[in-house]
């Protein structure tokens, strides 16, 4: 096969690697780590063996062990963690060609380990595989067969005291309620409170024709067969039992049902435009502020509305609006909710066609809804919640206190609510480290959901319905009272 991206590649071997060779020089690596972005966009769009073949040429002409370790992991690392459906598949044979094999050795026995982990439960459920067989059990005591033969089916795993998979059934619930397409829904709990299954069955997952299957025993092994290391996790297998979608979300969904089922309505949420908006605020930089989302909304309407052209505009800003769903920033999310009051709640002559409804109005008013809940300048509900409050220690008290917390008495301290599986948590558990270890005075409340939905989903319930828990982790700042000073932060 031809080398798609020669130039690209030439590039990063001449100026990158062979330079680095003389050495194995680590300071030379930023560079090299630059080229190999470059690299990286080049192939997007291309098929994984494409991708695979590519990555594994570059390995390949490192003749530097040191070099040669760095690009492979650089490599794995970026596959492990893209955002893009399907490009895991890169990673695991990344690591099955030069990690597992012991071509290259990894930086410790746990990274290895951890990679032979990921390999293991992910090599059975890659996309364009046959998506493995499993047996289990309805709350009859039914053994039912799944994923569906000659159908759509989607296979959707969560646990009761998971907070991100309440937030993800409701979504899915509103969503498969408000379209027809024809296809078997399998939601599959994997732990084993029957009471706590058969509560969320009606409360959370109360879905027309709906499978609510569970294996309590494990006995199906769909952990390994289909990588359920933590929940939420959703798949699409299409009629002929190849998988389609893995690790998807519910808007991710409709794009691929749309997608499937020919409709000639605009999907809203394309790479193409979020990718476009992503480039479009960062160039603001470290000047970005709320005001930014009304300029770019505003510039839209002229150039689309102002034209004439309704069809347009209902895409940009409808892509917008899908955009400034998924963002963490603090800047834009507080403008969020003047752009939605403007361009889509308070455009009701514009949004009038039911696709518009399904596909924009609804997640508008969900959105809102999350927004509005313990705003700027508000105080917190008076909730007594079990955490940890981390602080710099000094000779009169310790760094860390575990214990039950109300939220109103905390003081000026940064709130931060977090769940167990989540990537960006980590990343911020992470910064909570950094901050305490430069401000002496700054004091850090952790509140694990997962742990309280699973030990007291009352107040789970009462957190979900009065914070914004959508995406985790959630950071806020509070002052003296528990008054609301910052929201969405990012530490």
């Amino acid at each position: 096969m031809k080398r798609l991206i020669a130039g690209v590649a030439a590039l990063i071997l001449a100026a990158g690697i062979l330079c680095a060779q003389e050495a194995a020089d680590t300071s030379r690596f930023g560079a090299l780590g630059a080229k190999l972005d470059e690299y990286f966009i080049a192939l997007e769009g291309e098929s994984v063996d494409v991708q695979v073949e590519e990555v594994n040429f570059i390995i390949s002409s490192c003749k530097d062990d040191d070099v040669r370790q760095w690009v492979a992991l650089y490599v794995y690392d970026h596959y492990l963690n893209s955002k893009i459906m399907g490009e895991e598949a890169v990673a695991l044979k990344v690591a099955q060609e030069w990690f597992l094999s012991g071509k290259v050795p990894m930086k410790s026995d746990i990274d290895l380990m951890n990679a032979r982990v990921f390999v293991e439960f992910n090599k059975s459920s890659q996309i364009g595989m046959d998506a493995p067989r499993l047996a289990m059990k309805d709350f009859n005591g039914q053994s039912v067969n799944l994923p569906a033969k000659d159908a759509y089916s989607v296979l959707y795993f969560y646990d009761t005291g998971c907070s991100s998979c309440r937030l993800e059934s409701g979504r899915l619930r509103t969503f498969l309620s408000q379209n027809a397409f024809p296809l078997e829904f399998y939601a599959v709990y994997t732990g084993s409170d029957e009471v706590s299954w058969a509560r969320y069955r009606i409360q959370d997952l109360a879905v027309e024709g709906a499978h609510h299957l569970w294996d309590p025993e494990m006995d199906s092994d769909y952990q390994m067969k289909y990588g359920v290391l933590d929940t939420p996790q959703m798949f699409l297998i299409g009629p002929d039992g190849k998988i389609i979608g893995r690790k998807l979300d519910t808007p991710a969904l409709g794009v691929l049902l749309s997608r499937e089922g020919g409709s000639e309505e605009y999907v809203y949420g394309n790479k193409f435009q979020m990718d476009f908006f992503n480039a479009l605020f960062l160039a603001y930089g470290d000047e970005l502020s709320p005001d930014h989302v009304e300029e770019v909304a505003s510039y839209i309407a002229e150039n689309t509305l102002g034209e004439g052209d309704l069809e347009q505009y209902k895409q940009v800003e409808g892509d917008l609006l899908y955009y400034l769903y998924t963002t963490r920033s603090e800047a834009l999310k507080a403008g969020t909710l003047p752009f939605i009051d403007k361009y889509i709640l308070g455009a009701d002559d514009i949004w009038t066609e039911p696709s518009d409804t399904a596909n924009v109005l609804n997640l508008a008013n969900m959105m809102k809804d999350l927004l509005q809940r313990t705003p700027i300048g508000k105080t917190v509900p008076d909730y007594s919640v079990p955490g940890v409050l981390r602080r710099r220690p000094c000779l009169f008290r310790k760094g860390t206190k575990e214990g039950v917390f109300r939220l109103r008495k905390v003081g000026n301290a940064y709130v931060v609510f977090y769940s167990e599986g989540c990537s960006s948590c980590k990343e911020t558990l992470d910064a909570v480290e950094k901050l305490i270890a430069t401000n002496r005075k700054a004091k850090v409340l952790l509140v694990n959901m997962d742990r309280i939905m699973e030990e007291e989903p009352e107040l789970g319930e009462a957190l979900l319905n009065s914070f914004d828990l959508s995406v985790m982790p959630l950071v806020l700042k509070l002052s003296k009272g528990g008054v609301v000073t910052e929201k969405y932060i990012e530490l």
